[in-house]
């Protein structure tokens, strides 16, 4: 089995070391038939876009298309699940920018209020130490929850990396609002445990390179690896086909 497809890449908008053509340029190295660019949305305190530059980054995509048309190139951007309450850092009238939104949350995440940092706050202390692990879930899965509920977006990523969740009921809410869940190769979320818990659910699954290197873009052995032994369908991972 392999991708067809790599929707989550960064570059050096945020914290990646390479181009949006570099990017491409590998992708079409490496046979793929989609790449996606999603750098850090500007909620992220240290590897965030700027939002000025959105203007100059559309622009140097919707050149890339004209010049590699054998590749289907896609503006995306990681926006940042800020809290409780489920608020992205982007609004939904600044995703008609993009082609693809995606979510998830990160510890870099600035907080929009003093519960948000109180969420930091535990999970960072869960992380360290393993307390308040059942706060911790509740909070989280409440988060990612609001989040595909409140926002149109498209791929939660990385799902309980950084927290702790209950993935069925994220699962569950992925199906009721329509939300790919990311298998995620940089962070190994969703492990292999928590794709068994959804094996049998009908949700929809998407694997991504998360690469912040050439050398990684569409280098997901372990993501295939994990999908193998959970037992999951491929046919529930959108971006995968069989060779």
């Amino acid at each position: 089995m392999r991708i067809s497809a790599d929707y989550h890449t960064h570059t050096t908008y945020s914290d990646g070391r390479t181009s949006h053509e570099d990017n491409v340029r590998q992708a079409i190295k490496l046979g793929l038939k989609t790449i996606g660019i999603a750098d850090h949305a500007w909620g992220h305190a240290f590897y965030g876009i700027k939002k000025d530059k959105l203007r100059e980054i559309k622009q140097e995509i919707d050149r890339l298309k004209e010049r590699f048309p054998e590749i289907r190139i896609l503006l995306s951007i990681e926006a940042n699940i800020l809290g409780r309450s489920g608020q992205l850092d982007v609004t939904e009238e600044e995703m008609a920018l993009f082609d693809v939104v995606q979510a998830g949350y990160h510890f870099g995440s600035k907080p929009s209020s003093f519960d948000d940092i109180v969420s930091h706050l535990i999970n960072y202390l869960n992380r360290l130490f393993g307390l308040f692990k059942k706060t911790a879930i509740k909070r989280n899965t409440t988060a990612l929850i609001n989040a595909m509920k409140r926002y149109p977006f498209h791929i939660l990523t990385h799902p309980g990396d950084k927290g702790p969740v209950d993935i069925v009921a994220v699962a569950e809410a992925a199906i009721k609002y329509n939300k790919l869940l990311e298998i995620n190769q940089r962070h190994h979320y969703l492990t292999v445990e928590q794709l068994r818990l959804i094996r049998d659910m009908d949700v929809k699954l998407i694997i991504g390179s998360d690469a912040h290197r050439l050398e990684d873009i569409g280098q997901v052995a372990d993501c295939i690896q994990r999908v193998i032994d959970a037992g999951i369908d491929p046919v529930k991972v959108v971006n995968l086909r069989t060779i």
